[in-house]
């Protein structure tokens, strides 16, 4: 079996959603000093690799602490959206049957750490948010920020699928390396009152 790492690295100074405070660790203790070494880690919850629990947009939406963890977890495949600005529901397959997750691959991966990936990336269009809403899946995977576009103010792609229960892992990277059917995981922490959370995402393949 072969695991793949999905995920960006989290450390200090690493890109973040503009507006959001930055990634910061403190020592608490060295092994110099203390025979130990301790980080105290600040960072918001919507850092790097990360899961939405519906409680992002929903006000009795389900939190990290409630949310199964079969919702996190699941047989999954990658669908190919690079180069779509837009992406209807007509650019996604449309037997996911068998299936826990869709991630989709725009390879926007590309420009981590560059001013243009939290600037340019896809959007979800009304129909694609409804026709994945509606598909029973666990959830929804992207190798970008959000399935709302930049600048979007009411988020309607995060709503009608956390609405249905999906959760959205957000900032994927390495998709390419996917193809057919395999195992993702992406497990939050149990945070109470928890809206998001970085994961270290992973596909599990059988090769």
């Amino acid at each position: 079996m072969t695991v793949l790492d999905l995920s960006h690295p989290v450390k200090p100074g690493m890109p973040v959603w503009p507006g959001d405070p930055a990634v910061a660790a403190e020592p608490c203790a060295t092994v110099d000093s203390h025979g130990y070494a301790a980080l105290a880690w600040s960072l918001p919850g919507h850092a790097g690799t990360h899961l939405d629990a519906p409680a992002h947009v929903l006000a009795q939406g389900a939190d990290l602490a409630s949310l199964p963890l079969s919702r996190c977890l699941g047989p999954a495949r990658v669908a190919d959206v690079s180069g779509l600005e837009e992406i209807t529901a007509a650019d996604l397959p449309r037997d996911l049957s068998g299936l826990s997750f869709l991630l989709l691959r725009s390879g926007r991966d590309r420009f981590w750490g560059a001013p243009a990936y939290y600037e340019q990336f896809p959007r979800l269009a009304p129909d694609a948010a409804r026709f994945l809403a509606a598909s029973g899946l666990a959830g929804l995977g992207l190798d970008w920020p959000s399935p709302d576009g930049p600048g979007s103010a009411d988020l309607p792609a995060h709503t009608a699928l956390l609405s249905a229960g999906l959760v959205i892992v957000e900032n994927l990277c390495g998709l390419d390396r996917l193809a057919g059917d395999f195992l993702f995981l992406a497990l939050p922490l149990a945070l109470a009152g928890g809206d998001g959370c970085p994961v270290r995402a992973c596909a599990l393949r059988q090769d």
